[in-house]
């Protein structure tokens, strides 16, 4: 987790900013006007960058004011509505006497901080080595975040310390907030004709295609400086990541509807699977291929509860089949497919490469599946920055692209979708 800065510091320069006023913000603050011109102060240094202008009739935003403006007022939001919903709760099961302290408004950044790493790592410990701190101070920032909080934010469970749905909530709204910040940064930079921000994109099992390698090779050409770091794991995984912030976009397969009300899926294009088995095995000759021929050979499959499995199971029968290979690297199905007689469920995108070289190919059977959607998860309100709308101006471009017929898909039409990001997940 990035250095953050102070977000006292942060809430009294939006308050400047707003109302025009060093005085007015430190009296809405709570604090001494010094304070609050020593806070703005910090900021400016902190970023290289003068925020406000000072004039005879108050403090107004510089174009980079308004840029930091728009980043901490989300920030500030997000925090707000974890507190407004932690202060709901409060009135409905704490004592009448009992009155919890506007969190929003005192607490610190570094309680937030053990608060989202322990989210993350399940463990004080564990937050404390993620941090670089002591374990006692991230044990003592979140035990006085719980009681400025007011209700109960974590809870010991066997294997660590789990948060509390309110914990889980303001964890959630903090790691957002904390990403706000972050970006902040970015568009400063921006501004400044420097390019070198962060793009981290989340990826579900088994995606390997031209699309994504292509839209990150071009995104790297337009800005060299940038950094681009690609992320791979389950579904779930992945999911928690994104709406916490970790990530900032998933590709792969959609659910249509979203899981989830906080995040929006955005379709790029319509998949369809094809039953993959290596060059020269004993299906290849057949014109024709029928369910009970794919009976009559092992499959290598992906996990339990992934869309792709659920389509073997509905075509071969749960159990029809045994001795299957389950693996969620495409690394090793790969491997087994081009050294067997085994049959898999896979994409052509996923196997242009093997196609070309003449190793794997696709049997010429139609699975009467319907299409699936692929595209991007994206977390809903999400303001990207300029590197990573560029990603997504690129990607969408890259996924029409592969969309355009060409010869190599008339070729094999018949035998599956030639266009996916990820098919077998």
């Amino acid at each position: 987790m990035a250095d953050l800065p102070n977000i006292h510091h942060l809430r009294a320069f939006a308050l400047a900013a707003r109302l025009n006023s060093v005085h007015q913000a430190a009296a809405a603050a709570h604090l001494s006007q010094p304070a609050v011109t020593q806070a703005l102060a910090r900021l400016e240094t902190r970023y290289n960058c003068l925020f406000l202008e000072r004039c005879s009739t108050g403090v107004y935003p510089t174009r980079f004011g308004e840029i930091m403006l728009t980043r901490v007022e989300r920030a500030l939001d997000l925090i707000g509505e974890a507190a407004q919903r932690i202060r709901e709760y409060a009135k409905r099961t704490a004592p009448k006497k009992a009155r919890p302290s506007p969190v929003d408004r005192l607490a610190t950044t570094a309680q937030l901080r053990a608060l989202v790493a322990i989210a993350r790592t399940g463990g004080y410990s564990a937050a404390a080595r993620s941090l670089g701190l002591a374990q006692p101070s991230v044990h003592r920032a979140a035990r006085d975040l719980e009681k400025l909080a007011g209700v109960t934010l974590f809870e010991r469970v066997s294997q660590g310390v789990a948060l509390t749905a309110q914990g889980q909530v303001l964890a959630l709204k903090a790691a957002l907030a904390f990403r706000e910040i972050e970006a902040a940064s970015d568009d400063l930079e921006e501004v400044k004709g420097i390019v070198r921000g962060r793009l981290v994109v989340g990826t579900l099992p088994l995606i390997r295609t031209e699309i994504l390698p292509d839209a990150v090779i071009a995104l790297t050409e337009r800005f060299p400086q940038a950094t681009v770091r690609i992320d791979d794991g389950s579904y779930a995984g992945q999911l928690h990541a994104l709406r916490m912030g970790e990530i900032d976009v998933l590709i792969g397969a959609l659910l249509c509807p979203a899981p989830a009300e906080d995040v929006e899926e955005v379709v790029l294009f319509d998949d369809a699977l094809s039953v993959v088995v290596r060059c020269g095995h004993p299906l290849c000759g057949c014109e024709t291929v029928t369910v009970e021929d794919l009976k009559r050979f092992s499959w290598v499959v992906p996990r339990a509860g992934t869309p792709t499995r659920d389509h073997f199971e509905d075509l071969i029968g749960e159990d029809a089949v045994p001795g299957v290979i389950e693996t969620p690297s495409l690394m090793v199905l790969r491997g087994i497919l081009t050294k067997s007689d085994r049959l898999a469920l896979l994409s052509r995108r996923q196997i242009t490469y093997e196609e070309r070289a003449g190793l794997l190919t696709a049997l010429p059977m139609e699975l009467g599946d319907p299409p699936r959607p692929i595209g991007l998860t994206l977390r809903k309100n999400w303001c990207p920055t300029g590197l990573q709308a560029a990603f997504l101006e690129i990607i969408r471009e890259q996924a029409r692209k592969s969309c355009e017929p060409d010869a190599g898909a008339e070729k094999n039409k018949g035998a599956g979708a030639y266009v996916a990001l990820s098919a077998f997940d």
